[in-house]
């Protein structure tokens, strides 16, 4: 008589395999950076850990807008932040694998990231004609997000269905909220404001120039042995992304909080320009009695 060992022993082995999305390469995009040349475990090297800004930077922004937070009583600024610091990982983990699910992770986190912005931030003497020209109805800011959280989940759900035109559409996207924030800009009076909007600006181009020269010249770049653009357009973009959610947050301040100024400083020296950018609300009652 065998023993129960013996009979565990003769089981065929169990067969469990990773769906196919999960697998590595299962994603029909390939960036110019050769695989797997640096690293067996990690495809595109540089192009994973080009993401390390959304990784580090976002937790000190949560940091520096806490005042901004309490005083606009507003804690929806955090979840930009979060998101970028969620666009950050599903990027990685996308060039990291190549595989189906990470790049929809990364294109989902990026729709959900500029849904929530435009949410938060579109100036509020746009919702009439917004409203009223596409929807039979008026809202209010509570209304739009809704509004926009309805557009985000079939937004999700088409990105499912035609995931091959995700990242142009999501470029695409970037066009009108650049023209939003120069139309901002040039209504805003604060020159240290405007010298933050055209480096937002200039670098976002870049960012997109560097997208496009990596995606649709490949081969020109491989022949200068300089296939990282890709690797430079999450930086560059990272860049211009985070510092158009400042000069937003500066715009919607003065219609949210009128009691307060909005002032943009600086970490870790307000002097210097090219630090990172946040926003500080003084009283504007206390700057009456300093003038008086």
């Amino acid at each position: 008589m065998s023993s129960g060992d013996d009979h565990v022993n003769r089981l065929p082995p169990a067969s469990w395999e990773l769906p196919h999305h999960l697998h590595r390469g299962s994603s029909e995009i390939d960036w110019c950076e050769s695989n797997y040349a640096v690293s067996t475990t990690i495809a595109e090297f540089v192009n994973t850990f080009s993401n390390v800004l959304f990784i580090i930077i976002p937790p000190l922004l949560i940091i520096l807008f806490q005042q901004y937070a309490k005083r606009t009583k507003s804690k929806a600024i955090y979840v930009i932040w979060l998101l970028l610091i969620v666009v950050g990982m599903a990027s990685a983990y996308f060039h990291a694998t190549l595989s189906f699910a990470g790049q929809m992770l990364d294109e989902l986190a990026i729709l959900w990231l500029i849904c929530a912005g435009v949410s938060l931030w579109i100036p509020a003497r746009y919702l009439p004609y917004l409203t009223s020209r596409y929807l039979p109805l008026q809202m209010n800011r509570y209304g739009f997000k809704w509004a926009m959280f309805a557009i985000t989940i079939i937004g999700t759900i088409l990105s499912c269905i035609k995931p091959v035109i995700n990242a142009f559409a999501l470029l695409a996207i970037g066009v009108p909220i650049t023209v939003m924030l120069v139309v901002e800009m040039r209504r805003c009076q604060d020159e240290k404001i405007r010298r933050l909007g055209f480096r937002t600006c200039v670098l976002f181009v870049t960012a997109v120039c560097c997208w496009l020269n990596d995606r649709l010249l490949c081969d020109l770049w491989t022949k200068f042995r300089f296939p990282y653009l890709h690797g430079f357009w999450h930086i560059l973009v990272f860049l211009s992304s985070y510092a158009c959610c400042v000069l937003f947050a500066f715009f919607d301040a003065s219609e949210i909080a009128p009691e307060f100024t909005p002032k943009l400083r600086y970490w870790p020296l307000d002097t210097f320009e090219f630090g990172v950018p946040y926003i500080t609300l003084q009283s504007r009652t206390k700057e009456i009695k300093r003038d008086m």
